[in-house]
């Protein structure tokens, strides 16, 4: 345990000094003004749901992109291998701190985007708690299929054009929230789980909704947990 707060102090000391948490709230606080003059009260709870999948996503991405392959550039990593951190303390320290991350990012845009709204007329306030549940998801998620994909490459360039794929692939069913196309298929990309307790939080589900969104959640984390560490495994301690 001791090992694992040691790791998570450390990478939160590194993205204060890359700026990560300044770049957080500078983003939140744009996509907050954005969603409050493009919305406004009537469409906000309609739009922050694939808001977050399409930024929120994004830029979690993004995050552990540059924080792992910084590591590897500075050789971190490979001083990782012959210490005391074991590589799922790692791991941990990495899904744990890049999630705060995330969710930071994320109460700023929605918690700004209901302050500037409130001035022009009333809005419904969402379920905080799983308005949470469901932004901590969509960070878990984010971040594990990250180091799933950046763990095999050496230089941001190189994850470029499979980190753009892939959030496009993910970012798909930003459609079904956006009420565009309403169609099921699109419920099977992974971020449509995560996404859905959002809108939970925002206007009430069917029955079948709410096993869809804890239950694929919660088995999709569980397999991105035993994938991004076989994956550590493989193309980083091996």
């Amino acid at each position: 345990m001791s090992r694992l707060l040691a790791a998570m102090k450390t990478d939160v000391t590194v993205q204060v000094r890359n700026k990560l948490y300044a770049i957080g709230i500078g983003i939140g606080v744009i996509v907050a003004i954005a969603m409050a003059m493009l919305a406004g009260p009537e469409r906000l709870g309609v739009t922050v749901p694939p808001v977050m999948m399409l930024v929120g996503g994004g830029s979690t991405l993004m995050y552990v992109a540059g924080m792992i392959l910084f590591e590897k550039d500075e050789g971190t990593l490979q001083a990782l291998i012959v210490s005391p951190l074991r590589p799922g303390e790692y791991l941990w320290a990495k899904i744990t701190t890049l999630t705060a991350l995330a969710t930071l990012e994320s109460v700023v845009m929605i918690g700004g985007a209901f302050i500037i709204v409130r001035r022009a007329g009333e809005v419904a306030m969402p379920n905080v708690p799983l308005l949470l549940v469901g932004i901590i998801a969509m960070g878990v998620f984010y971040t594990l299929a990250g180091i799933v994909m950046v763990v095999r490459y050496d230089k941001v360039t190189d994850f470029l054009l499979p980190m753009s794929v892939l959030a496009g692939a993910l970012q798909i069913p930003f459609l079904y929230f956006w009420e565009v196309v309403v169609h099921p298929a699109l419920l099977i990309v992974p971020t449509s789980a995560p996404t859905m307790l959002i809108k939970g939080a925002f206007t009430p589900l069917a029955v079948w909704e709410w096993v869809y969104g804890i239950g694929y959640t919660a088995a999709q984390i569980a397999v991105l947990i035993v994938w991004a560490h076989r994956a550590f495994q493989k193309h980083i301690v091996k």
